[in-house]
């Protein structure tokens, strides 16, 4: 998975992560301590330059990463988020083995990508991961029930946006 520099401006990515990455992609040092700044001081050239979410796990750590996600196409965004909840799901399944709420949201967002299930239907999964995660709150298995309902919310919230553009 790639992005560009350019990307990371438009996504609005704070000043020094955005420093932090140019400066170990470009392999020099950037002026200026503002987003706006440091951009406007790059070429064409350097803010098309790729960069992978590999070179900025590297150079700029896991929270960096995780967020320059956010400049891949969204419904792309919605499988990682599934894919990240669920490998987490097995903690919540050990606390709780008879509610499949939470993995049965992470399956609706593979399912309604693939026309499978409507968007109602991811949304009542979504509602029951949620009220799976409000049943365990007491413990830490809940953030994995409301890592699954999060990506699933985020999935329905693409669509209704999707649905809505066209």
């Amino acid at each position: 998975m790639k992005t560009t520099l350019k990307k990371l401006v438009e996504y609005r990515a704070c000043s020094d992560g955005f420093k932090k990455c140019a400066e170990s992609v470009l392999n020099r040092t950037l002026d200026g301590n503002s987003l706006l700044k440091m951009s406007a001081s790059l070429t064409e050239e350097e803010l098309s330059k790729e960069v992978s979410i590999l070179e900025i796990l590297k150079s700029n750590g896991i929270k960096d990463a995780m967020w320059a996600l956010r400049t891949q196409e969204y419904k792309d965004y919605c499988l990682i988020l599934a894919d990240i909840a669920e490998t987490t799901l097995s903690i919540y399944e050990k606390r709780y083995p008879k509610n499949n709420a939470p993995r049965r949201a992470v399956e609706g967002i593979r399912l309604y990508k693939e026309g499978v299930i409507t968007l109602d239907e991811l949304r009542a999964r979504r509602q029951a991961a949620y009220a799976a995660a409000a049943a365990a709150a007491a413990c830490a298995a809940a953030a994995d029930a409301y890592a699954a309902a999060y990506a699933a919310a985020t999935a329905a919230a693409y669509a209704t946006a999707y649905a809505a553009a066209y």
